[in-house]
Formats: structure tokens, C-alpha cells, sequence
């Protein structure tokens, strides 16, 4: 029999790279974690699709690299909690079993559908309903629409969809739900007001609200871990396992991001800064969704690829580097942002549009395209490298300006985590530019943590998430203050950034051609 101090908590995060598991004692101190890599398939352009039963092969290996890498004993796991990148559009039968690959959130496959729903339910109306705009991927909605026109037996044998999280908790228990963090990103649920599905948009975009799941709080438990998946992962028969939620959500829980005004970003391979607020105002610029606790929203400031902009820069223009990092044991990303360091603030008057897959916040722009503007006989390798990396920073200002208004206030620190500041050089750039301090939160996987957290709250081993978030949250980390001398070319470079998208958003369609 496992003593109660010994009991952890197993946190599952799905994510657009990897499956991650860790195991945390409930005052969050880290016992355990195991990752392995997932492959997304992009069959055409502007395609992004991964099978879900590959999420739980993974699922099952780093469970069992966790035991015997970390000395951990199954019968310890007395709880389960989930969290999963979002949107990732599934279509279930009658049985349960899976139709076809996952749709994911950077999809832009359905940008016709997109269009056909602003015909029949007006953005603003949208927004007002929903919290987000229609957008093709970003909402699931559109991909639902996709799937009832071109693959019609698909959609006719779906008996109901769900996210990623309805996937893993549907192998785990048995019982089908999808939560509201999830709900908010499918453009069918009411995120401001009855925090429901709607019958008026259903009715409206012609999609049967009988192939939609029923929605469960995060924080519920949603079953308990049944058999079958007991012997497939190897965990404890009957353990409770939470409904969970959106990665981004867990994040902001694992980093007590709980209260109006609070602010965090997570900087991963797409970036998105996050406002807690306990009023549901909505701005089209954003995401906007509900949190994994009760009775607060997420503002979200979503850009696509600033992370995937720079790992682009790794592979096409960094071979030597990914070389010396292999042969030496060093990350290839620290070999790049110490040479991005070599070139000066503004690097060398090259300004990079990370655009390489549309771009969501602030732009709102599928077509979109990625441009080094600036290049001259001088410039150098590193001015590139350089010039990638502030180019994110120039959109989390663009997005941090959004924040502010919509708080009322101006906004201090930012809590950051992720691997946008597992570099001093980066995460001083983020301060440098935005003029924020930064807080560089030294545990980056906090998606896991907070899942974690919910299982730790379905299990009834918090009482509340407010007992949850003191004692586990994951708050350590070092303090980055932008430095004054810079601030005067940073003015510059940010508002040539901000003009270059409106210089060039009228050709970018015609890339289409090429």
C-alpha cells in the first residue's frame, strides 16, 4: 500500500511536437518526466494532420521510460489530468474508433468554409457569441464544414467530434466530454455567456449539434482509468482522471495565472500571450477562451511560428551548428543565439516577417508570408539569425499593446516560459523590445504541471485550484529588464515592423500563383 506522502501526480500534455508525462508530488516538485516526439503529416499545402493513435504508443513508451529512469512505482500515480494542443479536430463513429487523422490548429485547409460562415453568421457577431473570430483551423468549426464536403462518408459516420483531450479521455474511461477550453476554439460554443453549445450557430453554419460532446470542467473528474488502458499504459486500475484542458490553459494554472491582470507568455514553436480576466471582453485581434478554472477567460495574443520561424533557422541555415551540437553535447539553439548576439540591436537594419504559415494575432492573415526586408552587401549571417529572433519580440509588443487595452492598464512583467527563454540572449531581446520586465520562469514544462494540477483537483486532493495554485505553481525563474540604450532603435525598428506588413499584405495573395 502506497503511503498518502508518497502519492504523485501524472500530468499527460499532447503537444504540435512532442508527448510529454511527468509525475509531481501534489506541492508540485518534480519527480519524473519523459518526453518522445510526434510526427504531424502535411499530405498537402496548408495541410496539418496527425493520427491520435500514435499519441497513445507514445503515451505508453515515456510511461514506462518514467518508471524506469525515475524509480517510480505505478501503484504511487494516484491521479491522472490531461492537456492537449487545441485545436486538433477528431471525428469518432459509434464505437469510438477514430475516422481519419486529426486537423490541426494550423490547418488552413478550410479558409473556403471560413469564408461560407461569414456569409451566413457577421464576424462581429461571431465574436460576440464565440470569443474568436472565424478563421480557417483556429476554430474547429471550419474544419467540421471541410469534412462535410469533401469527405462526406466521413462526416455522414461521425457520430461525434471532440479536440484532443475528448480522444485521451475517451481511452481512459470510457465517457466522452470535451471542456470549455477546448469548446471556445470549435466557433460553436457560447465562451461569454451560458458557456454552452449553441443552437443558433448550429443551426445557422447547417452542423448537427448531436454529433457534439458533452461539455465537463477541467477540473471534474471525468471517469475513472478503466481497465484496458490501465494494462495498456500500465497505471492503476480506478484512478481518477481529470477532463483537463488546452495547453495553453494549463500553462496559465502551473503559473498561478488565475486573477484579472495577470499575464503570461508561453514561447514555444508558435508563441501566444495569455490575460487572465473575470470579464468575458472579447477583442477580434485575439483568441479568446475560457480558462480551467471556473469563472475566468484567456485574452490571446496567437502567433503561429516565431518558435517554428527560428527551428527553420536551425535546419536551413544552421547544419554546422546542429553538427558542433551533436559532436560537443551543447544545444544547436545556443550556438545560433550566441551568434545572433555578434550582430547589434536591430540587426544591422534586417527586420524579418515571421509569417511562415499565415499568422493569427494581430494580423489575422492566411496568406501571409515570411520576408527578410533589408539586406544589404553588409549584411551579415548573424544579422539574419539576429533579425529572426526579434521578430517575434516585435509581435508579442504588437499583442502586449492589445493587452493593455483591453486591462485598462499598462502591464509590468510578463511571466514567460518555454523555450523562447531558455537563452538569456532571447529572453533579453523580449525585454529589450517590449520595454517589459520578463520574468524567465526556470521550469519550462508547464502545460504537464498544470494537467497535472487538474488531476490533483478531480481527485480531490486540492479541495479547490486555489489551494492547488498555492502550493504547486511554478513560479522561480530570472528577471530580464530591458536596457534603456536600446530603446530608442528599438522604437524605430518596431514601427518599420508594423509598416511592412501593410506595405506588402497587398501581394502576398498573389504568391498563390507561384
Amino acid at each position: 500500500m502506497v503511503r498518502q506522502e508518497d502519492s504523485l501526480l501524472l500530468g499527460i500534455d499532447v503537444g504540435g511536437s512532442s508527448v510529454k508525462v511527468a509525475t509531481f508530488t501534489p506541492e508540485g516538485l518534480l519527480r519524473g518526466f519523459q518526453c518522445e516526439a510526434i510526427s504531424i503529416d502535411y499530405p498537402q499545402p496548408g495541410w496539418a494532420e496527425v493520427w491520435p493513435r500514435q499519441w497513445l504508443e507514445k503515451i505508453a513508451t515515456v510511461i514506462h521510460a518514467l518508471y524506469t529512469k525515475n524509480g517510480i512505482r505505478k501503484e504511487q500515480i494516484a491521479a491522472v489530468g490531461l492537456s492537449t494542443m487545441c485545436p486538433a479536430l477528431i471525428a469518432f463513429d459509434a464505437k469510438g474508433q477514430v475516422l481519419r487523422p486529426a486537423i490541426l490548429y494550423m490547418d488552413t485547409r478550410s479558409r473556403e468554409q471560413a469564408g461560407w460562415m461569414e456569409q451566413q453568421v457577421a464576424m462581429p457577431e461571431a465574436v460576440r457569441l464565440t470569443g474568436n473570430r472565424i478563421a480557417a483551423g483556429t476554430i474547429s468549426a471550419t474544419s467540421m464544414l471541410w469534412l462535410k464536403k469533401h469527405e462526406p462518408e466521413v462526416y455522414k459516420s461521425t457520430a461525434f467530434f471532440g479536440h484532443g483531450n475528448t480522444y485521451l479521455g475517451l481511452l481512459l474511461t470510457g465517457k466522452t466530454g470535451i471542456d470549455p477550453s477546448n469548446a471556445s476554439l470549435t466557433g460553436l460554443f457560447t465562451t461569454g455567456t451560458k458557456l454552452d453549445w449553441s443552437h443558433e450557430l448550429c443551426r445557422a453554419y447547417e452542423l448537427s449539434m448531436h454529433k457534439l460532446p458533452p461539455i465537463i470542467p477541467s477540473t471534474e473528474k471525468l471517469g475513472s482509468l478503466r481497465s484496458e488502458a490501465a494494462t495498456a499504459l500500465d497505471l492503476p486500475e480506478g484512478i481518477p482522471v481529470a477532463m483537463g484542458g488546452a495547453d495553453t490553459a494549463c500553462s496559465g494554472l502551473a503559473l498561478g495565472v488565475t486573477e484579472t491582470g495577470q499575464i503570461f507568455e508561453t514561447a514555444g514553436t508558435s508563441d501566444v500571450l495569455s490575460l487572465c480576466t473575470d470579464d468575458p471582453k472579447f477583442d477580434d485581434r485575439f483568441l479568446n477562451r475560457c480558462h480551467v478554472v471556473p469563472g475566468r477567460w484567456l485574452n490571446m495574443g496567437a502567433m503561429s511560428t516565431p518558435g517554428a520561424a527560428f527551428r527553420w533557422v536551425r535546419d536551413q541555415l544552421g547544419q554546422v551548428e546542429k553538427y558542433v551540437a551533436e559532436a560537443s553535447g551543447q544545444d544547436a539553439y545556443d550556438i545560433l543565439c550566441s551568434e545572433a548576439a555578434q550582430s547589434r540591436p536591430g540587426a544591422g537594419g534586417v527586420i524579418f516577417l515571421p509569417y511562415l504559415s499565415g499568422e493569427r494575432s494581430p494580423i489575422w492573415d492566411p496568406l501571409a508570408r515570411g520576408a527578410f526586408v533589408g539586406l544589404n552587401l553588409a549584411t551579415t549571417r548573424s544579422d539574419l539569425i539576429r533579425a529572426v529572433l526579434e521578430a517575434g519580440c516585435y509581435g508579442l509588443r504588437q499583442n502586449l499593446a492589445i493587452a493593455e487595452k483591453i486591462l485598462g492598464k499598462p502591464i509590468d512583467r510578463i511571466k514567460v516560459v518555454g523555450k523562447g527563454v531558455k537563452n538569456d540572449i532571447w529572453a533579453q531581446l523580449r525585454a529589450d523590445i517590449t520595454g517589459k520586465e520578463i520574468l524567465a520562469v526556470s521550469y519550462h514544462e508547464t502545460a504537464v504541471l498544470g494537467a497535472a494540477m487538474l488531476g490533483g483537483i478531480a481527485a480531490g486532493i486540492y479541495k479547490d485550484y486555489q489551494e492547488g495554485v498555492k502550493k504547486a505553481t511554478a513560479l522561480e525563474g530570472k528577471v530580464c529588464r530591458p536596457d534603456k540604450r536600446y530603446k530608442e532603435i528599438y522604437d524605430k525598428a518596431f514601427m518599420i515592423y508594423n509598416r511592412l506588413y501593410q506595405q506588402l499584405k497587398q501581394v502576398f495573395p498573389d504568391f498563390l500563383a507561384l
